[in-house]
């Protein structure tokens, strides 16, 4: 055997062994137990140590260079630097962290066996990606000093998605159900597509039936026969759950009913009736915005997730009537109470144009009458009123708005707009502060935000909550350039939590290890879809570059300078396309350095889930509002954003892709200041891309996503 083992190891060594033959060799001997007598994992002849099992997996990950040498080879010098701190070192951190005395023979085994769990999903493939297994094991040894302090439920909000990657680690600890629950209002797809890691704990069928409250739209298509959800689910004596079943079992998953679950349980709409209300999309989305207006109604995920894709259905509409009169244009709407068309508004923030909000905002004004806007924002239970202050500032319309209240009035929505921002579970709230900041210029808003920020600072850090004390003073840093009192305590508070510059990114940095630049640009098969594909490709007619049709993809290749490879599937090839482009990166081991989303908002979704740690640069095609953001920088922390506040163009979207290949053909560095300057010049000369261009936000001027970057740095370095 050892021999056998020997010989192995010495073909896969060799510099002509064709990778897949010698992942396939590697992994064959990472199925052995080769290391069972080795002296890492015996304390005696006969009694190993409780966690020998790590101990043989870090050998095993350790071996996957092709020697056991106590260091993970992988070809590039930092890159292995950075593997053998993750690998060996940061594993036996934790593995010394999980033998704390404080922690009993109980919790210790079921520590060893999570991080057991996280090691063996490293392999052949993926063991390169180490900035993804470092994030991991890094959460994972803040996880276990959190738990030893008595502080893991603080721990765990701070970072919703990644605390889902190692829920095998804290499922049994007391605040497991309670951080579950609470996970449930924001990300209710990770409580149950991780159901199978709990579902054996006795909290397992209280956090479903809660979450199936908040998302029961969602829950929905897992009501299957044999399905572990829909098993328990049946099993529920929740009268609320009962009914979501019962909704299900007499009009089917297909039933809108589910999203009106509000008027039903309180008795408000028969079943039969919120099934018909469902199916016709005026009546429904009224429902909707009725039930919204409720400070905490059922199916609250549900209800966002719908408004938002029928408020887009109807903006749509004005906004292609664009050059139409305002009687025709507006005239869908012209029936709409305020809180309707307050909805519309703020639910289609990432594509209404800015014709179609000003002729909202005045159809509002006039339907409000006496009532002030001040009264109606408290009417409407305050929903996404930041998010409609932040849109009144960038349309030039929130003095207007302020207007119409008193002073007293005035003063206090807008410290309410700054208050309290720690106590939301994501940085929604935050961000839409920051990003209002760059388009407020009245002196008197501004100092009652800068009043506001530096007393709820103050407030937060003298109760010691770390991180409501790092929003502030993140917040604080928007006032450092301006000319105001007490500059110099905002200077001093910002010199702690600086916001970073992300005005370039380093050519090399732009490369896989074989040197070459690979992007991976998504079309969908909507309205506009083939025009714009065309559009693209005829772009880089050009001898630096070739363009190869596959049927249902291209590939445009680089014909001078360094190799770059941009994959894109043809929009009436939308799914086989993109399978096609991906089977290739998958089976060679490829990562796009640089992904672009081209097709409508709504698509999004689609694009963000297929991005990967070493995507460098992601453009949206379509609008970016929160959500779409932090999920890019959830799944590629480094990534540089490009996006649109409104919807983007391909008069802006083709001539910027360009100068970005071209910059990283030519071996320049990606400096997004000058990048915008040349930019500028190429769209001055159309109107209308140039008036598309200005809503566009470069990666340097972003605020949202700088601020969501920095933030996440500092709680991962608590």
């Amino acid at each position: 055997m050892k021999q056998a083992i020997a010989n192995i190891l010495f073909l896969i060594s060799g510099k002509k062994f064709l990778q897949k033959a010698k992942v396939f060799a590697i992994t064959i001997l990472l199925g052995q137990n080769i290391f069972a007598s080795t002296d890492s994992t015996i304390t005696s002849p006969n009694i190993r140590k409780p966690d020998y099992y790590i101990d043989d997996y870090q050998d095993r990950i350790d071996l996957l260079d092709g020697t056991i040498d106590h260091r993970v080879d992988l070809g590039d010098s930092v890159l292995t630097a950075f593997a053998n701190r993750v690998y060996l070192r940061m594993i036996d951190s934790i593995q010394r962290l999980i033998e704390n005395k404080k922690f009993d023979d109980s919790k210790r085994k079921g520590f060893r066996d999570a991080l057991y769990l996280q090691m063996r999903r490293i392999n052949p493939v993926n063991v390169s990606n180490v900035k993804h297994w470092n994030t991991v094991f890094k959460f994972m040894l803040g996880e276990l000093n959190a738990i030893k302090q008595k502080r893991l439920y603080n721990f765990l909000i701070n970072n919703i998605a990644q605390s889902f990657n190692t829920l095998t680690l804290y499922k049994s600890e007391s605040c497991a159900d309670s951080f579950l629950i609470l996970a449930a209002q924001y990300r209710p797809d990770l409580v149950f597509t991780n159901y199978g890691n709990y579902l054996s704990e006795p909290y397992a069928k209280r956090v479903l039936e809660e979450a199936a409250k908040i998302a029961p739209v969602m829950v929905k298509k897992y009501l299957i026969p044999g399905s572990d959800i829909n098993d328990a689910l049946k099993g529920s004596k929740d009268s609320v759950v009962q009914i979501i079943l019962e909704i299900k079992n007499k009009y089917t998953r297909k039933s809108n009913a589910f999203t009106l679950l509000d008027e039903i349980v309180t008795g408000h709409l028969s079943l039969e009736r919120a099934d018909a209300i469902g199916s016709n999309p005026e009546k429904y989305l009224r429902m909707m915005l009725k039930i919204r207006s409720k400070r905490k109604p059922l199916a609250v995920h549900s209800l966002e997730a719908e408004l938002e894709i029928y408020s887009l259905k109807f903006v749509r509409v004005l906004n292609d009537l664009h050059n139409e009169k305002d009687k025709i244009r507006f005239a869908s709407i012209e029936d709409f109470s305020p809180e309707e068309i307050y909805t519309l508004m703020v639910y289609s923030e990432e594509e209404i144009f800015t014709s179609s909000f000003n002729g909202l905002f005045k159809r509002l004004m006039v339907k409000l009458g006496p009532v002030s806007g001040f009264e109606f924002l408290n009417q409407v239970g305050d929903n996404r009123f930041r998010t409609f202050i932040k849109m009144c500032a960038g349309f030039g319309k929130l003095g207007e708005f302020l207007q119409s209240m008193a002073t007293l009035h005035q003063q206090m929505l807008m410290v309410k707009f700054a208050t309290g921002l720690e106590k939301y579970n994501d940085l929604s709230q935050a961000v839409e502060v920051a990003d209002a900041f760059g388009s407020i210029t009245d002196s008197l808003i501004l100092k009652i935000l800068r009043g506001t920020i530096k007393y709820e600072y103050l407030r937060l850090n003298t109760a010691k909550n770390y991180r409501g004390t790092a929003i502030y003073g993140l917040l604080s840093n928007l006032f450092v350039d301006r000319k105001i009192s007490n500059a110099n305590w905002f200077t001093s508070v910002a010199k702690q939590f600086s916001l970073p510059s992300f005005d370039k990114i380093a050519n090399q940095k732009l490369f896989a290890r074989d040197s070459v630049n690979r992007w991976f640009i998504y079309f969908y098969d909507d309205e506009d879809g083939d025009f714009s594909f065309s559009s693209f490709t005829k772009t880089f007619v050009d001898p630096n570059w070739k363009i190869i049709d596959s049927g249902i993809y291209v590939i445009i290749k680089s014909d001078s300078g360094l190799n770059v490879n941009i994959y894109a599937n043809k929009p009436k090839n939308e799914y086989e396309g993109q399978e096609r482009i991906e089977k290739i990166f998958a089976d060679n081991d490829y990562e796009a350095n640089v992904m672009v989303h081209r097709g409508h908002s709504y698509y999004a979704y689609k694009t963000i889930e297929k991005i990967k740690d070493n995507t460098q640069i992601f453009l949206l095609g379509s609008c970016g509002g929160y959500h779409s953001i932090s999920s890019i920088i959830e799944r590629s922390p480094e990534a540089s954003i490009i996006s649109s506040k409104q919807i983007g163009t391909m008069f802006v979207n083709n001539p910027m892709l360009r100068l970005v290949a071209d910059n990283i053909r030519t071996g320049h560095d990606v400096e997004w200041q000058s990048l915008w300057t040349d930019l500028n010049e190429k769209v001055k000369d159309n109107p209308k891309a140039l008036e598309r261009f200005l809503d566009y936000i470069p990666p340097h001027k972003n605020l949202g996503a700088i601020f969501i970057k920095t933030y996440n740095k500092m709680m991962e370095g608590e």
